[in-house]
């Protein structure tokens, strides 16, 4: 490798590098700010192939830095070596860093081929390629920003994209600035956008304080999680199902206790993670299991407590012999009546269905085998609302907006429910797949963009961890982090054994709004006050991915028309060829030749001279 190549690579190696500590849970949020710029400098003088390996080596750099806890899942949980898992996780790796690559192709395209400064095209080019590149799990460069408040709000016009644009912006501006030192030559758009970014960052700030401003003066209820802290593991142990349950359970009936003593002001709404119930529910019941005269019903959900519930369970349809699955949120209010069901519409490719699954019935044994669900999609969205609830005097009906799992990282899944009209977004997450490694900070900090688009609260539970309460603004309020759950120590025999263990522990308060639960599995409360915003459209909501398909548009534009330009100069100097060869040096020097860097050094003709 010679000395030019060392140079671009080590500078592509450093903006991966500032990249993924930019990135949560790394506090280096600043860096994302001057990330790109290492990548700008590590382009001078290349192009097209050239320039798309250097970008892909920032990218790859970036991803593997960013998304180590993928080799650690599939160990985990897909039972490979980790000689096998790590190339499986650089291949994914590797795919997710071609964004990097076409970004650095469409930088020194537009470099090349246009008068357009990077303060114009860079930022364009990031908008089109996060907004059209296919990803299974979105992310986007704005994730860096995410515990930012005062950095994200633009979030309400073009969502977590125009926050990765201003980014983008701020190393354009300083890699143009170096370009002017250099040439001595000030460039007035360059203060034109400089001036674009400080407004934006200063409305932000204004945005920030007026919407918490609002959210307080929005009536408030009480919203307790039930955080169980019970891993993918515990489910081989006997009596899993019903020690799940038990735990539940206790956390909530404590949960009513902390407001009889005070320590809480008011309770509306428990909420319970995915897959919390760990039975399958039928898509006709309308109420909770019932204890007969004689017996329990180890079914029952509502026990120790009244207070209305949100929870995530499995429900299932069996109809002519055929067995669906839906992954659920279930509604269920104080007389232990299924008010409102949702059914998740956003499902994951392999971990909740498989492709042509129908068609792969000699491959059916198999999935069974290795316990790979084929989940049925959810055809609507609906809000689950909570009637009735007494607030300042006041009778109100509060719209809960639902996300399943990844649901909260997706800016169009949000959209639609927004058209809803919900009060409060709430999320129910099963992260127990990934312990306590970056994915569960990653996932809350993408999920966190859906409030500052929306303009609404969101409840977010997650089963180990992180759950959080998220204002309007997008500020995290009381939150308890992920943590790998431990196998129970102390094992008893029975399920009545571990039904007495529980009422006999008490939970202990960590800080302001959590309570731990002081025995295995050491399972959280997590308590708020939450506003209960009324209906407001912001301008994502309204229009959407508008400036981000205006973004794709452009480049595709501006690249066709000096595709077009170029063609149509080529073949004007090939008719004056033909009509006056004595020309065609001078012709050919003068006019651009499609698929040529402007100012690359040109060949002789290959026009027919004058014959001899």
């Amino acid at each position: 490798m010679n000395l030019k190549n060392l140079k671009s690579y080590g500078l592509a190696v450093v903006s991966g590098a500032l990249w993924f500590l930019a990135c949560p849970p790394y506090p280096l949020w600043w860096a994302a700010y001057f990330a790109m710029v290492p990548l700008f400098f590590a382009l001078e003088g290349r192009s097209g192939k050239s320039a798309f390996f250097v970008g892909l080596t920032a990218g790859f750099v970036a991803m593997m830095g960013g998304f180590p806890w993928i080799t650690d899942l599939i160990v985990r949980f897909g039972s490979l070596p980790w000689i096998v898992a790590f190339p499986i996780c650089a291949l994914y790796n590797l795919y997710q860093g071609i964004i990097f690559g076409i970004i650095a192709v469409l930088f020194t395209w537009f470099r090349d081929n246009t008068d357009l400064p990077p303060m114009v095209h860079a930022p364009i080019s990031v908008m089109a390629v996060e907004y059209a590149f296919p990803l299974i799990f979105p992310w986007y460069f704005a994730i860096t920003q995410a515990f930012v408040p005062g950095a994200i709000q633009v979030a309400e016009f073009g969502g977590p994209i125009m926050v990765s644009a201003l980014l983008i912006l701020s190393s354009s501006l300083i890699f143009s600035a170096y370009e002017m030192f250099r040439e001595k030559r000030f460039r007035k758009i360059w203060l034109a956008f400089a001036s674009i970014m400080v407004v934006a960052l200063l409305w932000s700030q204004w945005r920030l304080h007026d919407v918490e401003k609002t959210a307080k003066k929005a009536p408030h209820i009480g919203v307790a999680m039930i955080q169980p802290m019970i891993g993918i593991h515990t489910k081989g142990q006997r009596y899993f199902g019903m020690k799940q349950l038990a735990v539940h359970q206790k956390l909530s009936g404590e949960a009513e206790s902390l407001v009889k003593s005070g320590q809480f002001p008011r309770l509306d709404l428990l909420v319970w993670s995915e897959s919390s119930y760990p039975y399958h529910i039928h898509r006709n019941a309308d109420r909770d299991f019932l204890d007969s005269a004689k017996s329990y019903d180890m079914r029952k959900i509502r026990r120790g407590f009244t207070t209305p519930l949100f929870m995530g369970a499995g429900t299932a349809d069996i109809s002519d012999g055929d067995r669906k699955v839906y992954n659920s949120a279930i509604l269920l209010d104080r007389e232990g009546k299924i008010r409102y069901r949702y059914d998740k519409n956003w499902l994951l490719v392999f971990g909740e269905y498989i492709p042509f699954y129908d068609q792969l019935t000699f491959m059916h044994s198999f999935f069974k085998a290795h316990r790979m669900s084929n989940m049925s999609r959810g055809t609507s969205v609906n809000n689950l609302t909570l009637h009735d609830v007494e607030v300042d005097g006041k009778k109100l009906d509060v719209n809960l907006g639902p996300m399943i799992c990844y649901e909260d990282i997706l800016p169009e899944y949000s959209n639609r429910l927004k058209k809803l009209k919900p009060n409060v977004l709430v999320n129910i997450t099963n992260d127990a797949w990934f312990g306590a490694t970056q994915e569960p900070w990653q996932h809350l900090a993408l999920a966190v963009f859906r409030s500052v688009e929306t303009r609404l609260p969101l409840v977010r539970n997650v089963n180990i961890g992180v759950s959080a309460f998220i204002s309007p603004s997008g500020r995290m309020g009381v939150f308890v982090p992920s943590a790998d759950p431990q196998n129970d120590p102390e094992p008893t025999r029975g399920i009545n054994d571990f039904a007495a263990k529980m009422r006999s522990t008490t939970v202990e308060k960590k800080s302001e709004g959590v309570y731990k639960l002081a025995s295995w599995p050491g399972g959280y409360i997590v308590y708020s006050l939450v506003p209960v915003m009324s209906h407001r459209w912001t301008f994502f909501t309204t229009f959407g991915n508008i400036f981000n398909i205006f973004a794709l548009l452009a480049v595709v534009v501006i690249i066709v028309r000096k595709k077009r330009q170029g063609i149509v100069e080529f073949l004007k100097a090939k008719i004056l060829r033909r009509k006056n060869p004595e020309t065609v040096s001078k012709t050919v020097s003068d006019k651009s030749v499609p698929g040529r860097a402007k100012g690359a050094r040109r060949g002789p003709s290959r026009g027919r001279g004058p014959k001899k």
